[in-house]
């Protein structure tokens, strides 16, 4: 993108405006529908590589265009790495994309800055996963969130840890297991959102009322103390080297998407139709 400060990188799906100590990164990727691709992932580590050691920002503000903060996983991208038989771990691109997002979602829950979620539409899979990262999540009227995995025969593999210090154990639980979906005042109820707002003029009156805050903290002490505060929280990864977890999640991962059920979700998701195990669940009620 033309025209950006030295220190901020040329990106493709995430449109960047700083504006003096803060960022405000748009995921404007209509064809996905702001789908965790790979070209939003190069983004997110490229503006994350770009930003971590810059004092003079303070606050990353993460948002959505077109309707949409992030749809989740590119199911589509996945589908085509569906048509090749991996020999094992290092040759299989689906393991290799799915932990790249573990370390990802670490880099970004451990950003130095505060980071300000603005969600103001769907949020699902790992788009939840990016809104559990931050530090401050603010929802609008149009705002719906679900661990929506499972419905898919996959598995919230690396978002896991993240969503569970997020909102407990057992609210994670619940939306991991049912794949149920959440409105702005859900989402505030469970402690996904800090605040639900039902306009566009209050939702950016909180994002300011935010930001005002923040520019009250010193930007070091800032960094120490979510630096410390994410040290005292162990179950949450925070570095970016392969660990036992993150590696076992992407196993996870992995193998739900290359079994029957992730063959299954794929594919009617693709024809636009219920899975099987979902109509043979309605018919069981």
């Amino acid at each position: 993108m033309s025209d950006l400060p030295q220190n901020l990188p040329q990106t493709s799906v995430l449109r960047l405006e700083r504006q003096g100590w803060k960022l405000f990164a748009t995921i404007d990727d209509p064809a996905t529908r702001n789908a965790m691709s790979d070209r939003l992932a190069d983004d997110l580590e490229a503006v994350l590589e770009a930003t971590e050691a810059d004092r003079t920002l303070r606050a990353l503000v993460l948002q959505g265009a077109n309707g949409a903060f992030c749809a989740g996983a590119d199911l589509a991208g996945a589908a085509a790495a569906l048509k090749r038989e991996p020999a094992g771990r290092d040759d299989d691109p689906i393991w290799s994309q799915n932990r790249r997002g573990g370390a990802l979602f670490a880099r970004l829950n451990a950003c130095p800055q505060a980071v300000i979620v603005v969600v103001d539409g769907p949020a699902m899979g790992g788009g939840l996963g990016l809104v559990c990262c931050a530090d401050v999540v603010l929802a609008g009227a149009n705002a719906r969130f679900a661990l929506s995995e499972t419905s898919l025969g996959l598995v919230p593999a690396q978002i896991a840890p993240f969503v569970i210090a997020r909102i407990g154990l057992a609210a994670a639980r619940r939306l991991a297991l049912t794949g149920a979906r959440l409105d702005a005042r859900g989402a505030q109820a469970i402690g996904l959102a800090d605040q639900a707002l039902e306009t566009p003029d209050a939702l950016a009156g909180a994002l300011n009322a935010v930001l005002a805050d923040i520019a009250r903290c010193a930007p070091n002490a800032n960094a120490a103390t979510k630096r410390l505060l994410l040290s005292a929280a162990r179950s949450v990864p925070d570095g970016f080297a392969p660990d036992s977890f993150a590696d076992a999640a992407a196993d996870a991962f992995t193998a739900a998407i290359r079994g029957p059920e992730g063959r299954e979700g794929l594919a009617a998701f693709a024809a636009r139709r219920a899975p099987q195990w979902a109509t043979q669940g309605a018919a069981d009620t």
